[in-house]
């Protein structure tokens, strides 16, 4: 795992005359028109095609040692002993199933929806993927913040506008250094919070380079940090602060748009009323563009591990990726573009360094939008409710978590 992170985290291309991380290529291919953005995006591609091989052979090892673990602790395969692993207590395989077929009635048809918006704005022919994310006529990008300070204090201001205890909790971790925000060469890539619980502290991980990104990104976080702050003041025992994956990314989804609100400058945030809105409806597009995408991770996963010997070759699995990413992540044009679509699995962290969590966030995301529309109603109600649940840490069900927070625990089309 240590040694994927290092490949991906020195990737680097050259831009301009600069070195630049792919991470950091982000804010510049949001600015530019369509023919740079097409440039770009091909020489990221390029760089990680690069490392193809070198991710194939340490797929070939994940594979051997996860099959091992399974059979070791008497499973059929890997999926038996990781599901108990992640104590997946109150949902069975056949529940993502039926996840699975919800999101592609349901959510693909809507998601086409805005990728069609989006097509017809820009006046193009099809939506290619370095047109997904592109700014709409002379729309500049959303750019919260110049410097990573800016990023950390405004932040602050917009978690004591959604709770003063909340933004207790983020001052404490300002004033202990329990925050690594920004984005250099070399760094692990993507972002997380982790907690040490001993100290009863969390600690924020991310890659920040000037997007609005890295303000939900940070949202998202803190909300974690939020979770092990609430477990570690009301529990005594440490577990019962474990509390389920399904539920933790709960926490965070929902802070991103509890937190949305206070977005606009005069409420203590980022931007201008218009910039504030328009981040809004980028946030919940997003949402409704996220489900269809993590349908192909989960899905993928679960054909991994039900077909060990065959997943063991990386060229099924690019197959099968794409299989999948045809089923769901319909209204993009890959035309042309078949080893940089079939290999975005190579991308995607959690299929290497964290098997089989993703579909927490899916089902998250369910929960999140429930305590938002709850907030529309009662914003410091919602805010209540959400705390009292985090504070339950895992003394409860899941099912019974999400009934805390106002929400339903459910995975159907309805």
């Amino acid at each position: 795992g240590t040694e994927y992170d290092k490949i991906i985290g020195a990737q680097t291309i050259q831009w301009e005359g600069e070195e630049k991380t792919i991470a950091a290529m982000a804010p510049i291919l949001q600015k530019s028109d369509r023919p740079t953005r097409e440039k770009i995006q091909r020489l990221v591609w390029e760089r990680q095609l690069q490392d193809r091989e070198a991710i194939n052979r340490l797929w070939t090892q994940f594979m051997d040692i996860r099959g091992q673990i399974g059979r070791n602790a008497g499973y059929d395969n890997y999926r038996g002993y990781i599901w108990q692993d992640k104590h997946r207590f109150d949902y069975t395989p056949e529940d993502c199933f039926t996840f699975h077929d919800a999101i592609e009635k349901t959510v693909v048809p809507a998601a086409v929806r805005i990728y069609e918006k989006k097509r017809d704005r820009l006046g193009v022919d099809t939506l290619r993927p370095w047109d997904v994310n592109a700014p709409v006529g002379d729309q500049p990008p959303l750019t919260p913040y110049d410097e990573i300070s800016e990023l950390d204090n405004t932040t602050a201001k917009i978690f004591h506008k959604v709770d003063p205890a909340l933004g207790a909790y983020y001052a404490t971790m300002q004033q202990e250094k329990l925050l690594d925000l920004d984005n250099r060469k070399g760094k692990a890539p993507g972002a997380y919070c982790t907690d040490f619980p001993v100290a009863r502290r969390p600690f924020i991980f991310c890659n920040s380079v000037g997007t609005h990104d890295d303000v939900q990104t940070l949202l998202h976080e803190a909300g974690h940090a939020f979770h092990a702050f609430e477990v570690a003041r009301n529990l005594t025992y440490l577990h019962q602060m474990e509390y389920p994956m399904e539920f933790a990314e709960v926490a965070s989804m929902a802070m991103e748009l509890l937190a949305a609100p206070y977005l606009a400058r005069e409420e203590g945030g980022f931007y201008s009323p218009k910039d504030a809105a328009r981040a809004r409806i980028e946030h919940l597009e997003n949402l409704i563009k996220f489900w269809p995408y993590m349908a192909v991770v989960d899905a993928f996963q679960h054909w991994v591990y039900e077909n060990h010997a065959a997943a063991s070759d990386p060229a099924a699995c690019d197959a099968k990726w794409a299989e999948q990413w045809d089923r769901f992540m319909k209204g993009i044009d890959w035309s042309g573009l078949q080893a940089e679509k079939e290999t975005g699995w190579h991308r995607k962290l959690h299929i290497h360094r964290v098997p089989f969590y993703y579909v927490e966030y899916g089902l998250a995301q369910l929960g999140a939008v429930q305590i938002w529309a709850n907030a529309l109603k009662d914003q410091a109600g919602a805010v209540a409710s959400y705390r009292k649940a985090l504070a339950l840490g895992g003394t409860v069900k899941l099912p019974d978590l999400y009934a805390a927070a106002g929400a339903k625990f459910a995975f159907d089309s309805q």
